[in-house]
């Protein structure tokens, strides 16, 4: 199994090492790349290959929040954890609203472990879907060219209703379904 690639955004060394052993405990290798100012958050969001995002709240020259928003702008299908010992509910609640995939308090690490699985489970999910919605967009499309070059098209017929559709029909952008089915656009749905 390849290592995790973490940037982790922590101005504390004691809970950097902490968290790196509590995932390292749970079987995951883990690369950390850690940051404590926005300048060294942004380069590493544009120039390191990481998985995830895990993020103090209060840090002496940058906040989480901000780091967020920068992240999301920058690298939005990166899973983003706040992991804090300061973070407030109301804060998480506004934090999770614009887009953070969850939060961890400092005092319960013991949540961090499933946190993170849950996050990289759904990212990959997400990435999948992106990926067959693109392979179905780019099969569609080469579909219409080539009914489009061939004169014909596709058409729909509920059994059940009786009622008959068609893609390229509605559009009348090919009279090959109609000469197939003969019937006229007006008369499909």
């Amino acid at each position: 199994m390849s290592p995790l690639r973490i940037l982790l955004l922590e101005d504390n060394t004691y809970d950097a090492e902490l968290i790196q052993e509590l995932l390292e405990e749970a079987h995951r290798v883990c690369q950390v790349v850690r940051v404590q100012s926005r300048a060294e958050f942004l380069t590493a969001l544009k120039t390191v290959e990481i998985e995830l995002i895990l993020a103090d709240y209060k840090l002496p020259s940058f906040d989480g929040l901000s780091a967020l928003k920068l992240a999301l702008t920058v690298r939005p299908e990166l899973p983003f954890i706040f992991v804090s010992g300061t973070l407030g509910e109301e804060v998480a609640i506004e934090a999770l609203k614009i887009g953070a995939t969850d939060y961890v308090l400092k005092t319960r690490l013991s949540r961090l472990v499933p946190s993170v699985e849950r996050a990289l489970r759904e990212a990959q999910e997400r990435a999948e879907r992106k990926k067959a919605e693109e392979a179905l967009r780019r099969s569609e499309m080469y579909l219409a060219e080539a009914q489009r070059l061939s004169n014909t098209g596709s058409f729909g017929w509920n059994l059940t209703s009786g009622e008959i559709s068609a893609g390229t029909l509605r559009a009348g952008k090919s009279t090959g379904p109609k000469r197939l089915i003969e019937y006229s656009p007006a008369t499909l749905r």
